[in-house]
């Protein structure tokens, strides 16, 4: 069976979440402009509730399925491996299961109660099917991962997206369609699926907005589900590449209650980690629109400068834009930098277990590199070209931008420190110290809940605080990781000889994509000068990494091994 290396497997992973972001782009953009404000308003807080839920149920399955194969073929028991897929993919079924339900039944009080948007329920149901299909994809993605192919992960993933974009597009606008055309045949069906209550033609032309963001929201379970197909059926057709002759040198097996021991030893803390690390998403449910409706009561001249609308929807327009727009561009590099330290999981894993230092350093050290060589030069290009990057992402949305541009820039250096933390977190996990990364993150989301309530209050900051209160907690949390990481080793990891000449070089890019964003801005349109002024910083980049000698043929070669 043949294995792949640290960077080609991160790569295999990077690409398909870069495909995935870019579809999913072309879904979320098209769906804002159907929506509107208010039916994403539902979309989001809908979102709001089911990560958390999803995080807990989903997040750390693959993880402990990845670690245990991982371990079990280090040592070349691949009878038991082939246990290890039956017991996870039973285990994590039935645990999805048990979670889409809970979700389902807690439904109605979440959207009544956390945040107080009711509207949100049709959303919430639709959603929670997902998270069966999602524990389903972990099993196999685990499984696969732990055998060191990425290949079934990251095809899944972009057939997932794809999915998700042709669906939800197309039911969103069907339902829309109905409303506007045959609103009396849309009533029908909602009144068909009870749990929605009775609805007439008036009632549902009036509320479109709540059935058509529970539409959308479908694709998203409907390509879960499709997802969970696909994983099913490569395996079924094309198998794991364990072939006969090695299942006859070991043929031990553990027990399944040991084996579903081991899976939720390994599981449970990395859930409840996900669990801590989806809570700041959370959090800024619960606080920024209660902290800024505080601030427009207080300030409400001051809010009508900013966004000229009535007082009422002033928090939930910019919590709107926050969430939308710059989370958005927030969430899209550690997306990518995530994929490194789970490509290592596996490699980190099996060195561990045989405690090889050598082969220890050198792959922790090549995911911080690899990890920082992304994150650094994006979130100083961030930081200095928010407004523009905001202007071409969503070129529709103007009072969005400019609400969004400052937060975004202060966001900035909380990417840094999050990709980082992750990728430390995924190695913590591939040793066994699952918990750490809980204690952790608690001590983040107290700072981030603490910052939220303090600084979202202050009319002058209003949505900014929430950005600062972020980057202050993954600051915290990056360099409380990093030493946790070098004392659970033991062994000397030279961060500051990895970051230092990226840092350096990261400068030196946002300072030339600024210049060459003045300069190209005098003749070119917004654009092609915000495209001209990121591919000119990239340039630079790498000069600088190779005047610093961070970047050479002795680093490839050994990111390739």
């Amino acid at each position: 069976m043949k294995k792949q290396s640290f960077l080609y497997g991160s790569f295999i992973l990077v690409a398909s979440v870069a495909v995935t972001k870019i579809i999913g782009a072309l879904f979320k953009i098209p769906l804002a402009n159907l929506l509107g404000g208010e039916g994403m308003g539902y979309f989001s807080c809908a979102y709001g509730i089911f990560m958390p839920v999803y995080a807990v149920s989903v997040t750390g399955l693959p993880a402990a399925a990845a670690k245990l194969t991982a371990e079990n073929a280090a040592f070349g028991r691949w009878s038991n491996v082939k246990r290890i897929r039956r017991v996870s993919l039973a285990l994590f079924t039935l645990m999805g299961l048990a979670a889409a339900l809970l979700l389902l039944l807690l439904a109605a009080p979440l959207c009544n109660g956390i945040i107080e948007n009711s509207d949100a329920f049709p959303a919430v149901v639709a959603i929670a099917p997902s998270i069966l299909f999602g524990c389903i994809i972990s099993a196999y993605r685990g499984y696969f991962e732990g055998l060191q192919n990425m290949y079934p992960t990251a095809l899944s993933q972009v057939f997932e997206a794809a999915v998700k974009l042709c669906v939800g597009l197309y039911l969103s606008a069907s339902v829309l369609d109905l409303a506007a055309e045959r609103p009396e045949q849309l009533a029908e069906i909602i009144n068909s699926l009870v749990i929605f209550g009775s609805q007439t033609a008036e009632s549902v032309r009036s509320s479109i907005g709540i059935y058509a963001s529970a539409a959308a929201i479908c694709g998203i379970t409907v390509s879960t589900a499709a997802g969970a197909a696909f994983l099913a059926l490569r395996y079924l057709l094309l198998r794991d590449g364990i072939n006969t002759v090695q299942l006859t040198v070991d043929r031990s097996m553990d027990d399944r209650t040991s084996i579903v021991k081991d899976l939720l030893k390994i599981a449970l803390p990395v859930a409840v980690g996900s669990l801590v690390t989806n809570l700041t998403s959370l959090i800024d449910l619960g606080t920024i629109i209660r902290c800024l409706n505080n601030a427009v009561t207080s300030s409400p001249e001051f809010f009508r400068r900013l966004y000229p609308a009535e007082p009422q929807e002033t928090a939930n327009f910019m919590y709107g834009s926050f969430t939308g727009l710059a989370v958005t561009v927030f969430n899209l590099v550690p997306s990518l930098t995530n994929m490194f330290g789970k490509g290592a999981l596996p490699g980190l894993t099996a060195a561990w277990a045989e405690k090889n230092e050598p082969e220890i350093r050198r792959r922790t050290e090549n995911v911080l590199y690899a990890t920082g060589l992304v994150a650094i030069p994006a979130g100083f290009g961030i930081a200095l070209l928010s407004r523009e990057l905001l202007s071409l992402l969503f070129s529709a949305r103007d009072y969005e931008a400019a609400v969004s541009a400052m937060p975004l820039s202060l966001l900035a250096p909380g990417i840094v420190f999050l990709c980082i933390s992750s990728s430390i977190f995924a190695m913590l996990q591939a040793i066994g110290k699952a918990f750490a990364p809980v204690r952790i993150m608690l001590i983040g989301v107290a700072v981030k809940l603490a910052g939220n309530l303090i600084l979202v209050s202050i009319p002058q900051l209003n949505i900014s605080g929430a950005a600062i209160s972020t980057s202050l907690a993954y600051l915290l949390i990056c360099i409380m990781s990093v030493s946790e990481l070098k004392k659970q080793l033991g062994i000397g990891i030279d961060s500051g000889s990895i970051f230092i000449p990226q840092t350096y070089s990261g400068l030196l890019c946002g300072m030339a994509a600024v210049f060459a964003s003045k300069t190209s801005i005098l003749f070119l349109p917004n654009r092609i000068s915000c495209v001209i002024s990121v591919i000119f910083g990239g340039i630079i980049y790498i000069f600088g990494l190779l005047l610093t000698g961070s970047l050479n043929k002795n680093c490839i070669k050994n990111l390739l091994r």
